[in-house]
């Protein structure tokens, strides 16, 4: 009983401590961007529109990338015309794209679904809110929300997967800002940084607030911990909220820092930096256990450059280099009810420290350290299971049919 004590223990350290660590993915497909879209569904991220950087063309090309092969497919175009600084999220197996604007340039106010499964996009009903680009969004179970953006917005608008109607909600709680950063953990979504106009000129934000789903109520939560700042991006995994990069003081601002905030906590603490370039405008979403950060708007000297770098970060590496076991890690059976058995090939000593599994939304979901799982209580989907041992770590996929 004692031995297993010291690896709970153990295991909660490294999780403490851990600073995460960031891996280079494949480089976007297509053209280098800013001001793009990002979102995932299943195991496979979407990213597309933005602006070329340096000619200001907007664009509406559209790109697949597949988690296991880290390939870039490219898609059917956005079904609507080009833009920048729309606004991006996934209910389910759908992704949305809304919001943005064109190359003169117009705010827009169409909201469109893609479908992987047939590779085509549908119109739906146009935002609730007036035009507008820099806006944030995120979704919330079926109900996907934008809110704030240009023009200094402050309303926050719902929109129903099931209904195809957009509701509006209470408006958001701080100052009308645009370009901050939209989250959402289990039933509460966040909103924090972004640019306000405060005695006619522009101010970086670093407040951070909380919206209730089921009150339909904002809380303002501790600041974020970095500097205040415009154009950074964000993403959940599990309980825990990522924001980073940005430009917090205008032309030659630019950061690569990264920060976590704690929901049971509400603390902030720094992570390890983005390995990659220091960026604005970038596009960033989380897939299972992983976020992802890239493409965006750097500065090499006096010139700007636009980027198509990826970035994947594990927030529980601790710098010591971990052993990846996942090539000798399977599931047993898989698909399965939600009953199954994690296996060891040739790793018969191993001494595991824990089993987590987390659905498509990053959300910790169950938890053991006993090899035969039980998520027949979950429905069927995809999700992802994460084994810690004292030789390394594994990742696995598993898939619940019923």
């Amino acid at each position: 009983m004692r031995t297993k004590l010291l690896l709970s223990s153990f295991a909660i350290s490294m999780i403490v401590n851990a600073q995460g660590t960031w891996t280079q993915k494949a480089n976007i497909g297509g053209t280098a961007r800013s001001g793009a879209v990002g979102f995932s569904i299943g195991n496979k991220a979407y990213i597309g529109t933005g602006d070329m950087g340096s000619t200001g063309s907007a664009m509406r090309d559209f790109w697949e990338w597949d988690q296991s092969t880290n390939v870039w497919t490219q898609k059917s175009d956005f079904g609507g015309s080009v833009r920048s600084y729309a606004v991006g999220f996934s209910i389910g197996t759908k992704g949305y794209i809304g919001t943005g604007q064109d190359n003169y340039p117009n705010p827009m106010v169409d909201f469109l679904e893609y479908d992987p499964s047939s590779n085509t996009w549908i119109q739906k009903a146009d935002f609730g809110g007036t035009p507008r680009g820099s806006a944030v969004g995120f979704s919330i179970g079926t109900k996907g929300y934008i809110g704030t953006g240009g023009g200094f917005s402050v309303d926050f608008w719902e929109w129903d997967q099931i209904t195809n109607v957009w509701a509006k909600k209470a408006d958001f709680g701080g100052i009308g800002r645009f370009s901050a950063v939209g989250f959402s953990i289990g039933t509460k979504g966040y909103i924090g940084t972004g640019c306000s106009n405060i005695y006619a000129g522009i101010k970086y934000e670093a407040d951070f607030w909380e919206w209730d789903q089921a009150t339909n109520v904002w809380t303002q939560k501790a600041d974020f911990g970095g500097s205040a700042r415009c154009y950074a991006v964000g993403f959940s995994i599990g309980t825990k909220g990522y924001m980073g990069t940005g430009a917090t003081n205008g032309y030659g601002g630019i950061t690569n820092d990264f920060w976590e905030w704690d929901q049971a906590t509400n603390i902030w603490t720094q992570k390890s930096p983005l390995s990659g370039q220091a960026r604005e405008m970038a596009v960033g979403f989380s897939i299972g256990t992983e976020g992802y950060i890239g493409a965006g708007y750097g500065v090499n000297g006096n010139f700007g450059v636009t980027l198509n770098d990826f970035w994947e970060y594990n927030p529980n590496g601790n710098g010591l280099n971990e052993i990846d076991l996942s090539n000798l890690v399977s599931v047993y059976p898989n698909p399965s009810n939600g009953k199954a058995t994690v296996q060891m090939n040739g790793l018969e000593n191993m001494q595991m420290r824990d089993i987590k599994v987390y659905n498509t939304q990053g959300e910790e979901i169950y938890q053991s350290a006993n090899r035969n799982i039980d998520l027949s209580s979950q429905p069927s989907g995809i999700y992802f299971l994460q084994l810690k041992s004292d030789q390394g770590v594994a990742t696995k996929k598993i898939i619940i049919q019923k």
